[in-house]
């Protein structure tokens, strides 16, 4: 899964953003300030960054930024949106820059042309599936299967460790996290309808197989 480390200080941003970002298949981590962000650094794929914070600001984390993760993306997405601000923010080491109020559909295209530039994210291949993360594309045989994030993020799961049976506790934990107010049977749920969008018999499975007592695997592209 793709790890995005959402820096902002107020609790407000961090709830919208995390929303926003999970539904779109996304996995989200939260630090209220530049020196929290960076005991998390390690575990971020992608870094949403507010400027002014307390303790250690959006420029400032930028700076350790670039000396401990030269190739980490980072869209800063600040209130600070004047011209000046902007080219200073680039300069500082942002590789894109958004000014609030937030533009969801424009945010999240963001996210995804960094996601793509960094090539950090190749395709998955398991058999005759692909799944491309960066751009939450998924292909059997060559033909674009009309997934949902969440069905994206489930297939993603099982597609990156093929023939492992995956537990429902471990599946839930990797697409939906900790919400408390989701059951972990909708795991079951969301299977049911990959299979459908993949063509698959349950009782006879080509791709999605249920492991009695242990979960599901993707079949091995070799079985």
């Amino acid at each position: 899964m793709i790890n995005i480390l959402v820096v902002d200080d107020e609790a407000v941003v961090r709830r919208t953003l995390r929303a926003l970002l999970e539904r779109a298949g996304y996995v989200v981590l939260e630090a209220t300030h530049g020196l929290e962000a960076l005991d998390l650094l390690d575990k971020a794929d992608l870094i949403v960054l507010d400027w002014n914070m307390p303790r250690m600001n959006g420029l400032e984390l930028l700076r350790h930024i670039r000396e401990e993760r030269p190739d980490l993306p980072v869209l800063m997405l600040t209130a600070h949106d004047g011209e000046a601000e902007r080219v200073q923010g680039l300069r500082q080491g942002a590789d894109d820059y958004l000014g609030k109020p937030l533009r969801s559909a424009e945010f999240l295209a963001r996210i995804e042309a960094l996601l793509r530039r960094t090539r950090r994210y190749g395709v998955v291949k398991a058999g005759e599936l692909e799944l491309e993360p960066a751009t939450q594309e998924a292909r059997l045989r060559g033909t674009v299967l009309p997934l949902t994030p969440t069905e994206f993020a489930l297939l993603l799961a099982l597609a990156r460790q093929p023939g492992l049976p995956l537990s429902r506790q471990s599946l839930f934990a990797q697409v939906w996290g900790s919400d408390p107010q989701v059951d972990e049977r909708i795991v079951d749920h969301y299977v049911k309808r990959l299979r459908k969008k993949l063509g698959d018999n349950p009782k006879n499975p080509s791709y999605i197989e249920t492991v009695f007592a242990r979960g599901y695997r993707l079949k091995a592209p070799s079985e």
